[in-house]
């Protein structure tokens, strides 16, 4: 096992984050093999749930390091910038109520390895919705997710070229 203890901050950090990105080629791998050699399987009822159990667990295991959230819409703000999304995207909150906030990702990740790899765009949208809503209820079983946008949809008037999707936040 890593010897934790004995790296240095920098050391550790370096190693973790490119655990963290090898795991995420690994998912973005995964699920192309599985579109093409388990196409019943993929974007079935079965492997949307896969996706809400990961944001769950995600919660979990945030809530296990970090202590239980409190009650407040900006308890699951300050969760959301230790997750996943704050690893590998850059992110926006936006506090619009004290019940609600927006969540933007911004020149996602995924959709520029999408157009790497020659693909329009990658179709996030049941898979994200189902991470977030697990993540979010994960954290607080009254949180409630809303997809305001995701690729191929164009943002609300107004919304910045550079905003891959957004989300409302909410406490109901």
């Amino acid at each position: 096992m890593l010897d934790v203890s004995a790296l240095t901050k920098d050391a550790l950090y370096t190693v973790m984050l490119q655990q963290l990105y090898s795991l995420n080629y690994m998912w973005m791998r995964f699920e192309g093999f599985i579109q093409v050699s388990a196409p019943e399987a993929y974007r079935s009822e079965a492997y949307y749930q896969l996706h809400e159990d990961y944001g769950s667990y995600e919660a979990r295991r945030l809530v296990k390091a970090l202590g239980a959230p409190g009650e407040e819409i900006k308890d699951l703000a300050r969760f959301l910038q230790y997750s996943h999304w704050a690893v590998f995207e850059n992110i926006e909150i936006a506090e619009l109520r004290p019940d609600s906030f927006k969540m933007r990702t911004l020149d996602c990740t995924a959709q520029r390895a999408a157009k790497r790899w020659g693909m329009e765009y990658y179709d996030c949208g049941t898979t994200a919705m189902r991470i977030r809503s697990g993540f979010f209820k994960g954290l607080n079983p009254k949180a409630e997710v809303q997809r305001i946008f995701t690729p191929p949809e164009a943002g609300p008037s107004g919304t910045q070229a550079n905003v891959s999707c957004e989300w409302l936040i909410s406490l109901e």
